[in-house]
């Protein structure tokens, strides 16, 4: 995961203290596109049974038991702390960029979200049902699939960000992703063909090349997040892994390789 904006033991305090959408302070974050307010986890469960609400937390699923948390206990694999939510429904696959103890066999098998973001369903006792995830762009090229996700919206000028990615090799060989420096992943919004917000802008990078290789079935995740200093309105979002693509054993000195595409779409600043 990329945490070179927020390091995760920021992002829990922030959380905690009500920072980043009143976790703790007991506000909620301005109202959505349909004017629906996101709750924290602990407004969510005072509200009554049946409403359809939106909810902001953090995914951790072990086993069975899924379940939305105020913060990331700082241990590995991360812990739920804070109130939780108990969830039902989710489909764990629809979430981009999830990160997993699945490859250390060793460790407990956890699978969390190392950002934070919104569902939206009903509360039945004690338990969100899950009815919608963030939404999802996906892409396939050369034998993968990139998904990006504004996994926090909606998004609130001056409102700390979380952009998802994660890169899948859906094909029947080995490939890797040569990345050229640190960065890994990039967010652009603009207005009338006219760039008014870029995530990398002054921010710092290692200036070193690594090669991630990814065995049919594997996937790289990445997260970001920011506070973009853009005005309330609508935007035009272009968001990419910046790495290049090419068969296993080939990239190692930085090529060859094709870049991975852009994913488009719009998005509301409110």
């Amino acid at each position: 995961m990329d945490r070179k904006a927020l390091p995760l033991v920021v992002l829990m305090f922030l959380l905690m203290a009500g920072s980043l959408f009143g976790g703790g302070c007991g506000t909620a974050e301005p109202p959505g596109d349909d004017g629906q307010a996101v709750l924290t986890i602990e407004q969510a469960l005072a509200t009554k049974p049946d409403n359809m609400l939106k909810v902001r937390g953090a995914v951790v699923a072990t086993g069975s038991d899924v379940v939305l948390a105020s913060a990331l206990l700082e241990s590995y694999p991360p812990q739920a702390g804070g109130p939780i939510l108990p969830l039902k429904g989710l489909d764990l696959d629809s979430l981009v960029g999830l990160s997993s103890t699945a490859a250390q066999p060793d460790l407990a098998q956890v699978m969390w979200s190392e950002y934070w973001l919104t569902l939206e369903g009903t509360i039945e006792d004690g338990v969100l049902q899950v009815e919608r995830v963030p939404r999802v762009v996906e892409e396939s090229f050369e034998g993968m699939r990139i998904r990006f996700s504004p996994v926090s919206e909606p998004v609130v000028a001056g409102g700390a960000v979380w952009w998802a990615f994660d890169v899948k090799n859906v094909g029947s060989a080995p490939m890797d992703l040569i990345f050229t420096s640190g960065q890994r992943g990039e967010v652009i919004l603009a207005q009338d063909g006219v760039d008014k917000y870029r995530w990398s802008a002054g921010k710092f990078f290692t200036e070193a090349i690594e090669t991630v290789a990814l065995e049919p079935g594997k996937a790289l995740s990445v997260a970001i997040n920011d506070v973009p200093d853009v005005a309330p309105g609508d935007y035009e979002l272009r968001a990419s892994v910046t790495a290049s693509v090419g068969p296993s054993g080939t990239g190692g000195s930085g090529g060859p390789g094709q870049a991975l595409p852009e994913l488009t779409t719009s998005i509301r600043v409110y």
